[in-house]
């Protein structure tokens, strides 16, 4: 019979170094372009996950076993995990309001009511505290809105005047579908305190909502394109269904979320080669403003990260999460910025609260 101590021994092994093997192999394919299709999108999820695993078993180790050769492997793997890390977490202190040469929001406003699938009606409140920041506060001098919607029936659903006037903008560029049903058009929408020697649509997709458009803004003396668009949505809602019990509901949920991931990360694959098309032909420095519904180890983010730089990761502070919904834990809006510029620093208004995203903005400057 073996002693007590060799037991734990053999089981510590399976325990410290087991799991630190399949982290990094997991890892590995998620952060890579090695292997580039559905199964590994969906892993990606689980990247957070893994990292924080690693974390908890080096401090189990040192509090435990107070042995190396148990601790050493869940530190390589955090150490092996920079990458998605540095896209989890930003560790930027920059706070240079105020410095840059010109400043940029993008907000998905998700149609001035979260809920105007089933409710066609605006929500007054929304409408009232989007106005009542732009008095409050000093307003970006470009501003990128997804799920734009306006209609002249009401006052305060009059968005595109109020806005235009609240934010201090003289331009502005949409691409406008006019839907009878909720008497208003939607699209997206950039205002613009530069002025725009061009302007237009990027054509992709079919949707009334996942819409693009791109500006050539003269700043300083120089010129850039601005890109906004959205893509098509993750669609993670839960069905808390009266009618089905908890394990229906949990098989029900979990095959649809399934099911509109895997349609989103084809539908969006197509999207993105539309743009990154349109952005090889860009004569000037781009920024691109986006509800990219793909968080940071997806494909769609890797392929932007890979010619751009992202705002957050080079000027934000913590997590940075951009979802006012389930689920609250991911960051689907970005900016990224051609390397040429410079952030000088980046912020998620988490305290606006109305829509089911949080507004991002960041300072930029001329090399």
């Amino acid at each position: 019979m073996r002693p007590i101590g060799v037991k734990r021994n053999v089981w510590a092994k399976i325990f410290f170094w087991g799991y630190p093997a399949i982290s990094i192999i997991l890892l590995f394919f998620i952060s890579s372009d090695v292997i580039e299709n559905w199964f590994t999108e969906l892993l990606s999820f689980g990247a957070p996950l893994l990292i924080l695993g690693n974390v908890l078993m080096l401090i189990l180790a040192i509090i435990f076993t107070r042995r190396l050769k148990f601790f050493i492997f869940p530190l390589i793997v955090i150490l092996a995990s920079w990458k998605p890390i540095s896209e989890t977490f930003a560790f930027n202190f920059k706070t240079k309001q105020g410095e840059s040469d010109f400043t940029v929001m993008s907000y998905n406003v998700a149609t001035f009511n979260k809920d105007r699938m089933q409710n066609k009606h605006s929500d007054k409140n929304f409408n009232a505290s989007i106005y009542q920041w732009f008095k409050n506060n000093k307003s970006p001098d470009i501003l990128c809105m997804q799920e734009f919607y306006h209609s002249d029936l009401e006052d305060y659903d009059n968005t595109l005047d109020s806005i235009l006037k609240l934010g201090g903008y003289r331009y502005f560029y949409m691409n406008p579908v006019y839907k009878d049903e909720f008497k208003g058009v939607f699209g997206v929408i950039t205002f613009s305190k530069f002025k725009a020697i061009k302007s237009g649509e990027i054509k992709y997709g079919d949707s009334y909502l996942n819409k693009g458009t791109y500006h050539d803004f003269i700043v300083k003396n120089d010129t850039i394109r601005v890109l906004n668009f959205h893509l098509n949505s993750m669609s993670i809602r839960w069905n808390d269904s009266d009618t089905l019990s908890l394990a229906d509901q949990l098989s029900f949920n979990a095959k649809n979320i399934y099911k509109r991931l895997k349609d989103g990360y084809f539908q969006r694959k197509v999207e993105l080669n539309e743009i990154e098309k349109f952005l090889d032909e860009s004569p000037y420095k781009a920024i691109i403003c986006a509800d990219i519904n793909s968080i940071p180890y997806s494909y769609t983010y890797q392929r932007l990260k890979s010619q751009y730089g992202n705002a957050f990761e080079e000027g934000g502070l913590g997590l940075g999460f951009t979802c006012n919904r389930f689920p609250w834990f991911i960051r689907i809006d970005n900016q990224f910025y051609d390397r040429r510029l410079k952030v000088d620093y980046f912020e998620t208004h988490s305290e606006m609260k109305n829509s089911d995203h949080y507004p991002i903005e960041a300072g930029y400057s001329f090399q």
